[in-house]
């Protein structure tokens, strides 16, 4: 055993002459990696690329870099199936849930296809044979606390976003608390990608490490504050109204009143940036006929879209003509009746849409 370990000692040494004579690097001899970098303690990758008749040297050594970096990537790289994962947030199956999910989804694929951080990169060029040579390595301590430290910092960030995102929505900054939500799932794919990379790297990675606990407790706190997003809907109102060219103001006082009596379970946002749905209405009064004892008619129209602010469809609900009728033939009051007409239909055809 003695012999063995002296000569396989004097091979290394013998190696180490060579290529110090003709100015290569040691690495270059696999027997001398593997000493120089056990498999115990590091993760590597080695590649040899000749250099092309079309390319130049540097595009070459980016190209064994590249195999290189590749080559210990897939060492380390723990597969992750982004089509079964998610970040099981589902209360009701919501657009906005989905989208959280989706974002999860990427953001998982994305750190999957990262390479490795913190490495280190030779390179050598042999003219003689117009080879480069490139050698990446890392130490497994030097990656199990990088992925530790990523845990501790992107959960912090996930702490972070959720209490901002709570102090928007209590200030009825809805779309500004959903943006930090997405922040949120972004935060959580790094976690959760560390998590597994680590478990698969380091088999004593325990929960003091993992910190799976307190990812559970950040997630329940995302699920309550995307429930409570979505159990508060706001709402913005555009109203242009026309009287023979002049404005007036009759569906705009009326209509907020009438949507919340008929059960939205909404509030009206002054800011449209804040809303979730936007509802646009244009309406005119397209004539006044006289009738029979001296009573007028007037007749409105309007046009109305509803749009969603978070999935960005638009919705044009059909708003049949109305109009209003009054005595002394008095064109004011019937063209009022008319509008607030116009209102109590508009809201028959806009709080399905929103409650849908």
């Amino acid at each position: 055993m003695a012999g063995k370990i002296f000569l396989s000692c004097l091979f290394v040494l013998s190696a180490l002459y060579v290529y110090a004579l003709n100015d290569a690097p040691v690495w270059l001899d696999m027997d001398v990696r593997n000493v120089q970098y056990p498999q115990h303690s590091y993760y590597t990758g080695y590649s040899e690329v000749f250099v092309g008749n079309n390319e130049t040297r540097e595009q070459a050594v980016d190209r064994a870099k590249q195999k290189a970096v590749g080559e210990l990537s897939g060492k380390i790289r723990v597969f992750v199936d982004t089509e079964n994962k998610s970040l099981d947030i589902s209360t009701s199956g919501t657009e906005f849930e989905e989208k959280i999910n989706s974002v999860f989804v990427s953001s998982v694929k994305t750190a999957s296809q990262t390479s490795v951080v913190d490495y280190k990169i030779d390179t050598y060029y042999d003219a003689r044979t117009n080879l480069i040579y490139a050698f990446a390595y890392v130490g497994k301590s030097e990656l199990r606390n990088y992925f530790r430290s990523q845990i501790s910092l992107y959960l912090d960030k996930v702490a972070a976003s959720l209490a901002t995102a709570t102090e928007l929505l209590g200030k009825g900054y809805k779309m500004k608390a959903r943006n930090e939500c997405i922040a949120v799932a972004e935060n959580f794919a790094i976690v959760e990608y560390s998590q597994d990379l680590l478990t698969a790297i380091d088999e004593d990675a325990d929960e003091p490490v993992l910190q799976k606990q307190r990812s559970e407790y950040l997630r329940n706190e995302l699920i309550q504050t995307i429930a409570d997003l979505e159990n508060s809907i706001y709402l913005y109102l555009d109203c242009k109204e026309l009287v023979n060219g002049q404005s007036v103001v009759h569906i705009a006082d009326r209509l907020p009143g009438i949507i919340m009596q008929n059960g939205c379970g909404c509030s009206f946002t002054d800011s449209q940036d804040n809303a979730d749905y936007i509802i646009r209405i244009e309406a005119k009064l397209s004539r006044c006929q006289d009738a029979p004892d001296n009573i007028v008619f007037c007749y409105a129209f309007a046009t109305v879209s509803v749009v969603n602010t978070v999935n960005k469809k638009t919705v044009i609900p059909k708003i049949p003509e109305c109009k209003g009728g009054w005595t002394q033939r008095n064109r004011a009051n019937a063209t009022e009746e008319a509008f607030n007409e116009l209102a109590e239909k508009i809201a028959e055809k806009v709080v399905p849409i929103i409650k849908n």
